[in-house]
């Protein structure tokens, strides 16, 4: 990870400094028609802009397409890693034959095993080298207790789903990684960045016709598949 962090570091290093030189020769451009200065001398800088614009532009592009491979390669792992887990009985989704539920496992001998291990190691910090004292409660709670604390009434994040495969995503987590990806780039325009630092700022506060406004002005789509997303709508998760 240290290593693509760097690699990728050293990329963005490399694009700050050829956008230095495409505004270096702009700069050249503009300067040497302010002095009406020899028509071959222009067409000269001329060509030398043309060409570091598109040498960036490749560079854009590779970078993004860089990106956007290291994301799917990224979800194709977890998802075959989370196929040799469930096929090695490590969890499976409670309740699988009857369609599941999301959120709920049923831990199988070797995740019984790895539970138990985490487990152990929580005690031997905690409560023996921190001398703190380990109690259990109930799994779960009364509806009195949850409406007091104001879960029932607060509890509740937008959700959008793939309008082809109908999976559910978080508004809010797209939207945190699509803008986060597009502050990432050395061409965004000054105005643009601050409306997207503005906006990374607020993205917990977003009512749901913010959400959307947002989510259509960032272009996000759903992941791997790259497919339009649902108007965002509330979900309690009580």
């Amino acid at each position: 990870h240290e290593r693509a962090r760097r690699g990728r570091r050293a990329r963005m290093d490399a694009l700050e400094q050829k956008q230095e030189e495409v505004n270096a020769a702009g700069a050249q451009v503009r300067a040497l028609k302010a002095q009406n200065a020899d028509a071959d001398a222009i067409a000269a800088a001329i060509a030398e802009l043309k060409r570091l614009k598109v040498d960036l532009e490749k560079d854009l592009n590779a970078l993004k397409e860089a990106g956007n491979a290291e994301a799917k390669a990224k979800e194709e792992f977890r998802a075959k890693l989370g196929q040799l887990l469930e096929g090695r009985l490590f969890y499976i989704p409670s309740f699988k034959i009857y369609g599941g539920v999301a959120g709920l496992y049923d831990y199988g001998p070797p995740g019984c095993a790895v539970k138990s291990n985490v487990q152990q190691f929580w005690r031997q910090h905690f409560v023996l080298e921190e001398s703190m004292l380990e109690v259990e409660c109930p799994a779960v709670t009364p509806e009195p207790v949850l409406r007091a604390s104001g879960h029932v009434e607060k509890f509740t994040d937008l959700m959008v789903n793939d309008v082809a495969t109908k999976d559910c995503f978080r508004a809010d987590h797209l939207l945190e990684e699509v803008v986060e990806e597009l502050l990432r780039d050395p061409m965004l325009k000054a105005d643009r960045r601050r409306e997207l630092e503005d906006l990374q700022a607020r993205i917990d506060e977003l009512n749901v016709e913010q959400m959307s406004a947002a989510l259509k002005d960032t272009n996000t789509k759903a992941p791997v598949t790259g497919n339009d997303l649902s108007e965002p709508y509330p979900f309690n998760l009580m």
